[in-house]
Formats: structure tokens, C-alpha cells, sequence
């Protein structure tokens, strides 16, 4: 993966993209000219942009390289390929709508058209805005599709196979952290009197925990606040461990239930809902697409297309299902 994380190079006022079957070759000359209305130097503005590309290229292939690094299951190149065709073809969209505005700085403020440039100047922004997203929202595609079930050390995914389990550790993770936190201050109060150097000593010895660990929760980096671990630390804690108990009996609960369909007359047509507990989602099928209305009902009640399961969908716990309840009682309602 190591020759692939460097996919444009731009140099000598010149980039040159290759990935895959894709390459392209674009000089500053060529491209200058859409900045001629706009810049004093367009030569400089399009030197910016060839190079703000060649960064946004080689910054996604490293992304795409450090995933696989972690052991993302993943077909890099054709990622790295499908990336680039999209994202070089909205940067030249996006050169093309500025090609289209003006600067009266540069033409002259004599008949300026206003009102037409600041239109062709929105224009320009969405579509800069545009890349911006695609440049986002691919990162975000690409690790979902290396890790379906969540990357590692990210947030445990309730359509993980594992995830009771790794609640499970969780919890127990945190429950020794809360009691170490708690025997940490316990030392420290058993030893005050004997100074800072008999305090950390009964940390250690209470806790197992390094001498310069120890060192900081007995001398803190700000002296407001305080040796130890504050009251509102401790609570959290316990906050937190509740939380995760609880999302570990919903996805048991689910799972114990296992999948449950029913189908609904509807003013949309027989409404099909699914509780997936593999997918962790409560699902609902239409027989054609929704009007406009619908939409606007499933999205107000917290639903979202799914294309890959072509089923509006959230997340399958009690308000989920609530929400069910509401988007099919206001169809029916509508029927009548």
C-alpha cells in the first residue's frame, strides 16, 4: 500500500494523477483562464488549486492506507480510483462555476452586473461546497465498508455480532476504573497528613498504578483542581457504566426476539415493518416510493433511506418502535 498513499504529485506548475485506469495531466496554463475575471493573478489561483487537489487526493489515499493498516477489509486501489474520478470531476465542475464569476476589482466597476454575478457566485460556492462533502462523506463510506461492525477502539455498533461481548468488557473496564478511582482517594485521604510523597506511595499501593500516574492525581497540573478524582468524575463514571448496561439489555433483548415483521394498510400502500436485530435497526418497506408528504412524515419521525436495504430505517429500541407506531397510526388516519 506504501506506493500507493502518494496518488497526484504537482510539481513545476504541473499535477499528474495516477490510480488505477485513471490518470490525468493538467498544467497551470491550462487551467488559469477560469480566474482571469475573478484574479489579478489567475496563474497564482490556479496554482492554489492544483495543489489544494494533489492534497485532498494523497491526504484520501493515506486515509485508505491507514485503514488497511488497522486491518480494514477493503479493495484499496478500487477505492482509491472511485475517489479520484469523483472528486477530480467536482473540482473541475467547481473551476468551471468560478470560470463564471467576477470581480469588479479586475473588469471594472463601470455596467457591473450585480445581481448576475452574486447568483453565478452562489453557484461557485455550492459547488466548492460540494467537494468539500464528497472529500468527507468518502472517508466516512470507505471505513464503513473496511469495517462494517465498527473500527477498532471506535464506538461498539449494536448490529455487531460481538457486541454484547465487548459491553460486556467495557462495562468491566470501567467498573475497575471507577473502584481504583474511588481506592485512589481513599489513599490519599489515609495518608495527608504525611506529605505528597507518602500520599503517592499509598496511591500505588492502593491502586498498582505507575509512581508518576500516582504523581498526578496527587498534584494535579491545576492546583484548583484538587488532589484526586472530584465527586462529578466519580458520577460520571457510574453514569456511564448505567448506559452501557442498559444498550447491553436492549441489544439482548433483541437479539432474544428475534426478527418480527407485521404489515399495515396505508394510505402509501401495505406498509411492511421489520424489526432487524442483526442490523440493529427497525426497518420499513414500502411497495413503490413514498410521496412527498410521507417522506417528509418518516423523516420527522427519525427515519432514513437506506439504499443498500432499500428500507427507511433507525435505530431498533423503544423510541424506534414508538416512531413506527406514529408514521403508520398518521397513514392510517389518512386513509380514513
Amino acid at each position: 500500500m506504501t506506493d500507493m498513499q502518494h496518488i497526484a504529485t504537482f510539481a513545476d506548475d504541473a499535477l499528474s494523477v495516477s490510480v488505477g485506469a485513471f490518470s490525468l495531466s493538467l498544467t497551470v496554463k491550462q487551467i488559469e483562464r477560469a480566474w482571469d475575471a475573478l484574479s489579478q493573478f489567475p496563474e497564482r489561483r490556479a496554482r492554489i488549486e492544483l495543489g489544494a487537489l494533489s492534497d485532498r487526493l494523497n491526504a484520501f489515499a493515506g486515509h485508505v492506507a491507514a485503514i488497511v493498516a488497522k486491518g480494514g477489509t477493503l479493495d484499496a486501489l478500487a477505492e482509491l480510483e472511485r475517489f479520484t474520478v469523483r472528486h477530480v470531476s467536482l473540482t473541475r465542475r467547481a473551476w468551471s462555476m468560478d470560470s463564471r464569476c467576477m470581480s469588479w476589482f479586475v473588469v471594472g466597476p463601470s455596467r457591473f452586473p450585480t445581481e448576475r454575478n452574486a447568483k453565478r457566485q452562489r453557484w461557485a460556492d455550492a459547488a466548492y461546497g460540494a467537494v468539500t462533502a464528497h472529500a468527507k462523506a468518502a472517508r466516512e463510506a470507505v471505513e464503513r465498508r473496511a469495517f462494517p461492525h465498527g473500527a477498532p477502539g471506535g464506538p461498539i455498533r449494536a448490529a455487531n455480532p460481538d457486541a454484547p461481548a465487548l459491553l460486556r468488557a467495557e462495562i468491566a473496564k470501567r467498573r475497575a476504573a471507577h473502584a481504583a478511582m474511588k481506592a485512589a482517594n481513599a489513599a490519599i485521604r489515609s495518608a495527608e497528613k504525611q506529605g505528597e510523597d507518602a500520599m503517592v506511595q499509598a496511591v500505588v499501593d492502593a491502586t498498582g498504578w505507575r509512581v508518576d500516574t500516582a504523581r498526578k492525581c496527587v498534584t494535579p497540573a491545576q492546583a484548583w483542581m484538587g488532589r484526586g478524582f472530584r465527586a462529578y468524575v466519580l458520577s460520571g463514571e457510574l453514569a456511564e457504566i448505567k448506559r452501557l448496561e442498559g444498550r447491553l439489555a436492549t441489544i439482548e433483548r433483541n437479539r432474544e426476539r428475534g426478527t418480527v415483521e407485521t404489515t399495515h394498510n396505508t394510505t402509501a400502500g401495505a406498509l411492511q415493518i421489520v424489526e432487524n436485530p442483526d442490523a440493529a435497526r427497525i426497518q420499513l418497506f414500502f411497495p413503490s416510493k413514498p410521496d412527498g408528504v410521507t417522506r417528509d412524515l418518516l423523516k420527522s419521525e427519525g427515519f432514513r433511506w437506506a439504499p443498500s436495504e432499500g428500507a427507511w430505517q433507525r435505530h431498533l429500541n423503544n423510541a424506534g418502535r414508538y416512531a413506527a407506531k406514529c408514521v403508520v397510526s398518521k397513514l392510517q388516519r389518512e386513509a380514513a
